[in-house]
């Protein structure tokens, strides 16, 4: 057993400044108690540590980056191939990793023709569903991300509503999670009529309308704005346009998270030389990002933290509670007061394995 004395344990649901607390662990926590030796002048501060929704994974340093930067589990979107993800979720100096592996897409959509998927990842029609979903599910998926695109603004095939929920349905079947890129408000529009659980991007080629938010409230799904990337696309993209595209973009979540949608962080990190999002110090600007459109600082925490893990269905993290995993983070002051606190954690624990410093 290993045992941090003398911390504030941090509860994001709880406005306070967090009690004095020892906690014991081996790969779970088995005790949190009053401290043995009580010192507010020493004490730091004990968080659930960080988990990025929205990630794709490449180089091992990159998730290095990650860990340093308080991440204790990352949800990768769009990784090929499988043994690379295997490989990396077996690493125990990185954070937990859960993946979809390769994404279902329309034959010849840019992330077969581009960006180089396997062809097995084209889905032909709602029948050929179960033959995609049979692939990612004997590959170990953990969920299934979906591509739609709004055929109307795009020259590339796109999926069908039908085979959607082809996929959907499916999906939910084997008991697995589905997370929909969506960039555009149709996409949004369409990723709720085929019923995905979280559509992961915020649209910023318009306001989304009210009835699509009240919809999204509705049927509970969530949303993953990666706005930090969307800020990289509008930079690559639209030059002198780029900051009202955000504006938008910022503005989207306000109006989703002032009408009670659920919203989570993520970040799109990736090393594409189109638009790169770094792994690690990203999630921190996208904290912020999430305060800009109306977010308290807590409310940023818990879509970092326990809101992530109860969307994604993962019951043994998120919290700092006795029987939770041991992944938590020590900062050197209260970051519902400072999230920059956050930037630089102290110490980092995955797992029960302290890997920064």
């Amino acid at each position: 057993m290993t045992k941090v004395r003398n911390v504030h344990l941090i509860d994001v649901d709880d406005l306070s400044g967090g009690r004095l607390v020892d906690v014991e662990f081996s790969d779970t926590i088995t005790s949190i108690t009053p401290p043995a030796e009580p010192d507010t002048a020493t004490s730091r501060f004990l968080i659930a540590g960080l988990i990025d929704t929205h990630v794709h994974l490449a180089e091992r340093s990159r998730l290095i980056d990650a860990v340093r930067s308080g991440l204790t589990t990352v949800v990768d979107l769009g990784t090929h191939p499988d043994s690379l993800v295997h490989e990396l979720q077996a690493d125990d100096a990185l954070p937990a990793i859960l993946s979809a592996g390769s994404a279902a897409s329309a034959p010849s959509s840019t992330q077969i023709e581009m960006m180089g998927f396997p062809t097995e990842s084209g889905v032909t029609s709602p029948e050929d569903a179960t033959r995609f979903l049979d692939w990612r599910e004997q590959s170990g998926a953990d969920v299934i991300k979906i591509i739609i695109e709004d055929p109307a603004a795009t020259e590339v095939p796109a999926l069908d509503v039908p085979t959607l929920r082809a996929l959907v349905d499916g999906a939910r079947d084997r008991g697995l999670l589905t997370i929909a890129h969506a960039v555009t408000t149709a996409a949004f529009e369409r990723g709720l009529e085929a019923g995905v659980d979280i559509l992961t991007h915020v649209p910023f080629d318009s306001r989304l309308p009210e009835v699509t938010i009240a919809r999204m409230v509705e049927s509970t799904t969530v949303v993953c704005p990666t706005v930090v990337m969307m800020r990289a696309i509008a930079d690559a993209r639209l030059g002198e346009h780029a900051d009202a595209a955000v504006g938008i973009a910022i503005d989207n979540v306000r109006a989703m998270h002032a009408a009670g949608a659920t919203v989570i962080a993520g970040t799109d990190a990736n090393e594409t030389p189109f638009a790169p999002v770094a792994h690690g110090p990203s999630l921190h600007d996208e904290l912020d990002y999430l305060v800009e459109a109306g977010m308290t600082p807590a409310e940023a925490l818990r879509a970092a933290t326990t809101t992530a893990a109860e969307a994604l269905g993962l019951d043994d993290r998120g919290r700092i509670e006795e029987g939770s995993r041991a992944d938590f983070i020590l900062v050197d002051a209260d970051p519902k007061a400072d999230l920059s606190a956050l930037r630089s954690p102290a110490e980092v624990w995955v797992g029960g394995r302290r890997l920064v410093p």
